[in-house]
């Protein structure tokens, strides 16, 4: 009886946490990819971003990411692609994805673009309950329910962008496909809908101290609305350091440094407000990015967004 108590535990807990289907992550105001497809190529370099989180640190099964994603323009025409691979784990379940990202820029003004885009991908999820710890009974059969399920899904999105400020606004799993329902129903990943952008400021008369606040609205018709409020200062063009507050969830502290003029850093400490604080120490973050341009292309394209 114990240990059917402990598997059903588990399996709660692993339901619960995949009702935030979409993968979490703090700093993506530094690459728009993470949220939106239409993101791809709006910059006139390609770039690529590792990221790596550790969320709820102490909370045994607690969640745990890693997100590689690389866009670019294609040369002469006014597209862009962009390709992401996820690796996404939360108790006894295990999503892994793998996308690509086309998208087509239309100039709205001299100094702004508005981008459409589409993104393709599948994703595998593996529920595995041999992942308990300490299994009383290793040969019994339930400790051995493992299963592995195969999803293509596609996102839609639309950004529009200027040198200063941005705004886009994306449907994660427009389309999602199961194969072992007759109907081709949504496989039970929810659709959902973001709304974000932001703007940069001269704080100083010499631009050496930058401003740039930024929002996310996130909402699932099944849940309730939900959104991020950020503020970020960046100095000399280098150094960033800011702020999020994620409603009802967390108080996030984060900085971006410009190592080279190619590679970048950051790192993101998030302080759950929400009850299971008291369970855990918080999340940790990391980043890591890397601009394939020129130092030229940088100067006159500063990546504030």
């Amino acid at each position: 009886m114990k240990r059917i108590a402990t598997v059903i535990g588990m399996l709660v807990f692993s339901f619960f946490a995949n009702a935030q289907q979409e993968l979490q992550v703090s700093q993506y105001m530094f690459n728009g990819l993470f949220l939106n497809p239409a993101y791809a190529g709006t910059h006139p370099y390609w770039s690529g971003t590792a990221l790596h989180r550790q969320q709820w640190l102490g909370f045994s099964g607690r969640p745990w990411s890693t997100t590689v994603a690389v866009d670019g323009p294609i040369k002469d025409k006014n597209m862009g692609l962009g390709f992401m691979i996820i690796n996404d784990n939360i108790g006894l379940t295990t999503n892994n994805d793998i996308s690509a990202a086309y998208s087509y820029r239309i100039r709205v003004t001299d100094g702004s673009e508005l981008a459409l885009g589409i993104r393709a991908g599948i994703r595998n999820t593996m529920f595995n309950v041999s992942k308990l710890e300490n299994i009383p009974d290793a040969g019994d059969p339930l400790y051995n329910a493992n299963e592995s399920v195969w999803v293509p899904k596609f996102d839609f999105g639309a950004y529009w962008y200027g040198d200063r400020g941005y705004l886009g606004v994306s449907v994660p799993n427009l389309l999602a496909i199961d194969s072992r329902k007759s109907d081709n129903s949504d496989a039970g990943l929810r659709r959902h809908f973001f709304l974000n952008g932001g703007y940069v400021w001269d704080v100083n008369k010499s631009g050496s101290v930058k401003f740039k606040p930024s929002f996310l609205v996130k909402y699932e018709p099944s849940a309730p609305v939900s959104f991020d409020l950020n503020a970020h200062f960046l100095f000399n063009d280098r150094v960033w350091l800011g702020t999020s507050y994620r409603y009802n969830s967390a108080v996030v502290l984060m900085a971006e440094y410009q190592i080279t003029e190619k590679l970048r850093a950051g790192f993101a400490f998030d302080a759950t407000t929400s009850a299971i604080r008291q369970y855990q120490n918080g999340t940790l973050e990391f980043m890591l990015g890397y601009d394939f341009t020129q130092k030229l292309v940088k100067i006159k394209h500063p990546r504030y967004f």
